[in-house]
């Protein structure tokens, strides 16, 4: 179990430090993105589009140390059920949106909102769910050494 821990942390840290990027590269779309959505008046919007890479970028570099690894994994649980609920938002209401989660690099999946991202984001999701659930398996800088 260990070993899937370790596994999943540095697979969350590698996807969330690469969307991060990619949002903070370019943080105009990532704007457009988070306002296509339709779902947070225009101050909650252009907050979003700050916090999100910030948050996802703190929490890929916890989980690549291991360091408070059940914290991250516990904020990026809540963020994937957030993003799961925003797709299924704009897919219920028939619109046409661009996702913004890995800016122009869709690395799985591509053009507009479907449900490929939902599948996407409940993968990530049951990864966080192991790391918060089995702790930061092997090699984390707040595991406890065994007596």
């Amino acid at each position: 179990m260990r070993l899937a821990a370790l596994l999943a942390r540095l697979v969350l840290a590698g996807l969330f430090a690469l969307a991060a990027w990619a949002k903070l590269g370019d943080a105009q779309s990532f704007a457009f993105s988070v306002k296509a959505f339709e779902v947070l008046p225009d101050h909650l919007a252009v907050l979003a589009t700050f916090v999100i890479p910030w948050l996802e970028a703190l929490c890929a570099a916890l989980l690549l140390l291991g360091l408070w690894a059940r914290p991250a994994a516990l904020l990026l649980s809540g963020q994937l059920l957030v993003f799961i609920a925003g797709i299924g938002s704009v897919l219920w209401r028939g619109m046409s949106v661009t996702c913004g989660c890995f800016g122009k690099l869709d690395p799985f999946c591509s053009g507009p909102l479907g449900w490929c991202n939902i599948a996407q984001n409940a993968v990530l999701l049951t990864l966080s769910l192991l790391v918060l659930a089995a702790g930061p398996g092997y090699l984390a800088a707040d595991r406890r050494p065994r007596r």
